[in-house]
């Protein structure tokens, strides 16, 4: 394995577990690496398709036009991007946070000149992205270009983010619609937009009224909703009809956020053909200028929309709106037709949907203590899962937890660096989660330590995991996290692989003495630096690593990171090696603090998790509670919530309070009698990847 044109070097004295859990073969050498793959360049992350399998058909009760999603049953399949009937709905979840609109010309131009040469070298594909986030994360100014990590040229248009429609019908063969947006507050602005396809297209493109700046092959009537008002136009008359008063409620109530409606067969001319096609999109209303869309200032004669539905095969980016942005900017949401059949609609039709093989979009209904009606920030969330080819539901899976680093997001990874899910995921045959972490830069505390517990619930009930072989990696925040979550919660994962992580919230240079702080300026010190509003001191893991008595860690560390000083992180590893822990520390000469996402090679730690199993049952736990570190968790960047965690059991030990419920520290250290103790074998570890 090579990174920055140097050999990755272990250094250290990589210690067999002296008081470890397994025989003398259990902890031999690895076996020899794998032949290294070349660094930087990769293929793109495959997202992953889904079946659906047929279940009982189950019909929605009759309806009424309320804005009330209670009389409509159907279940959206927990997917950004999936299309299923369900109760006799056609159910379409959205990508969330993705209500960005068209481009502006500059992504369309850019990729018009690296599409061609990433067809040629697929594994060129890794520049789109980088372009995208180097001026975000880096810095670095793009004179003349507004590059961001979306595609879409306009800012969130949070009222009009679709989280999700749904399409029915009755006996007469109208049209039932249901949308719903991941924010909505009264009075409403959203607006929704909707093609309908009947059999009657044009002979050539026609404009789609209502100030869209849109053309359609496709349709033959198109419908804007808003608030309790409709309007459908005859695209081949152009004639524009208000719909009867009743057929359009809107209800922006908690997080209800839904617009319904009903479009009785004379409103469309007719019933329904036994097979239609329909489009929708959503904006924002401009009650000023008749029945129009509101310009959303993306540019002149661009669309005036901000999020399309059905959309099926968007690719994995951080805001899986690339195929919408350059699609809207030609003016046009022709390839995002949707076909319904009213026979299944009428009969009931309900699928059950299974991800296969590849990356997704998982949606989940967050806890409304840390949510908030506003921007990326409402009940529900999101967070990556890579299926390897190997998965089969019927059997468990280990899964690898990988942790973004600050400024990152919950599909950074798959975006960006996508050999974690070939290193960690495909190679070793692990499902691979990336979390969201209620944030860019939440450390993984407060807000973002409830996210992932919230997601190790999720995960742990939807897919079939095997519960002794959770592991866990991340870069930099990642990094931290990988320490932070093994330290409180030792018992759930069988290794820990950080790389670039510092061991607080910010950074620890190796050095600490009294009245070191007194000399800090802007949360730096000789000592201790801070970030994100985080407390150094109170988050320091060096002094709890005693918790991961067996949960080895492997640690990726650049001897040159300007971020996160080496000498803090060797001092981390020695600590380790003084308890007579197993780990592994890599030196990686010449590396800066981004070596690992830009080289993206992660195989050999990977590798050396994955030899692991987690034992439920120990002879021996070891286990520190402080209420300090405790309270940070707590407080740093809860944002005014009030959470409260007890990390206070591990293994087969619970109940552990330190008396000083403010400043204590308490220390359990326990044998079991009834667990025989296993052999081990006190040989230090040589080799890694460079033998």
């Amino acid at each position: 394995m090579t990174t920055g044109g140097f050999r990755a070097v272990l250094v250290g004295m990589l210690v067999t577990v002296c008081l470890g859990a397994g025989s003398a073969g259990a902890w031999a050498q690895a076996g020899a690496p794998v032949g290294a793959t070349a660094p930087v360049f990769a293929g793109e992350t495959p997202t992953g398709g889904g079946s659906s399998t047929p279940i009982a058909a189950r019909r929605d009760p009759p309806r009424r036009v309320d804005g009330a999603p209670g009389d409509w049953h159907g279940q959206p399949a927990g997917y950004g991007g999936t299309l299923v009937y369900s109760s006799g709905e056609l159910v379409y979840q959205d990508h969330l946070f993705d209500a960005w609109g068209p481009d502006n010309g500059q992504n369309t131009r850019r990729l018009a000149i690296q599409d061609p040469v990433a067809a040629l070298l697929p594994e060129s594909y890794r520049l789109d992205p980088a372009i995208q986030y180097v001026p975000y994360e880096f810095g670095i100014p793009t004179p003349g270009m507004d590059i961001q990590t979306h595609y879409g040229a306009l800012s969130l248009q949070e009222q009009a983010d679709l989280s999700e429609l749904r399409v029915g019908t009755e006996r007469s063969r109208g049209l039932w619609l249901l949308a719903r947006t991941t924010t909505m507050t009264g009075p409403p602005s959203t607006a929704l937009l909707v093609l309908l396809d009947t059999g009657h297209p044009g002979a050539s493109p026609r404009t789609v009224p209502f100030n869209a700046n849109l053309k359609s092959a496709r349709a033959d009537h198109a419908l804007l909703l808003w608030g309790s008002r409709g309007w459908v136009a005859d695209l081949a008359t152009g004639a524009i009809t208000e719909l009867p008063a009743g057929s359009v409620a809107t209800n922006p109530s908690g997080y209800v956020n839904a617009i319904e409606a009903h479009i009785t067969p004379a409103s469309l001319g007719g019933a329904l053909p036994d097979h239609f096609s329909i489009a929708a999109a959503t904006g924002l209303i401009d009650p000023g200028h008749g029945p129009a869309l509101r310009d959303l200032g993306a540019g002149a004669g661009l669309a005036n929309v901000a999020n399309v539905a059905f959309r099926t095969s968007e690719p994995a980016r951080d805001y899986w709106d690339k195929q919408q942005a350059l699609t809207l900017y030609q003016g046009t949401i022709d390839p995002f037709f949707a076909g319904v059949d009213i026979g299944r609609l009428l009969a009931g039709s309900s699928e059950a949907y299974q991800p296969g093989p590849g990356y997704h979009d998982r949606i989940f209904p967050s806890e409304a203590i840390i949510s908030q009606e506003r921007g990326q920030e409402g009940l529900l969330q999101h967070y990556g899962v890579y299926l390897p080819s190997s998965y089969r539901p019927e059997r468990p899976s280990p899964v690898q937890w990988w942790f973004h680093f600050r400024g990152g997001r919950a599909h950074i990874a798959a975006a960006l660096v996508p050999r974690i899910f070939q290193d960690m995921g495909e190679n070793v045959n692990s499902i691979v989660i990336t979390p969201r972490g209620r944030g860019e830069s939440s450390w993984y505390v407060g807000r973002g330590q409830l996210d992932f517990q919230e997601v190790w619930a999720d995960v742990h009930q939807l897919l079939n995991v095997d519960p002794d072989r959770n592991y866990i990696a991340g870069h930099s925040m990642g990094g931290w996290a990988t320490y932070l979550m093994t330290i409180l919660y030792p018992d759930r994962f069988a290794a820990g692989f950080p790389a670039s992580g510092p061991p607080t919230q910010g950074a620890w240079t190796g050095v600490d003495f009294a009245h070191c702080d007194e000399i800090s300026a802007d949360g730096m010190s000789p000592c201790y630096t801070s970030a994100n509003g985080g407390d150094a001191r109170a988050e320091f893991t060096r002094p709890l690593l005693d918790n991961l008595r067996w949960v080895p860690q492997a640690i990726y560390q650049g001897t040159v990171d300007e971020l996160v000083p080496v000498s803090g992180v060797i001092l981390q590893a020695q600590r380790l090696r003084d308890l007579g822990y197993r780990y592994r520390l890599y030196l990686f000469p010449g590396q800066e603090h981004y070596g690992p996402p830009i080289q993206d090679q992660w195989g050999e730690g990977a590798r050396y998790e994955h030899q692991f199993v987690r034992d439920p049952n120990p002879p021996q736990v070891t286990y520190i509670r402080s209420e300090p570190f405790e309270h940070a968790v707590e407080h740093v960047n809860a944002q005014g919530a009030k959470l409260t965690f007890h990390f206070d059991s591990a293994y087969w030990m619970s109940g552990l309070e330190p008396v000083d419920s403010a400043q204590g520290v308490a220390r359990f250290d326990g044998h079991s009698l009834a667990i025989p103790q296993r052999p081990y074998a006190l040989l230090p570890e040589a080799g890694g990847p460079a033998s």
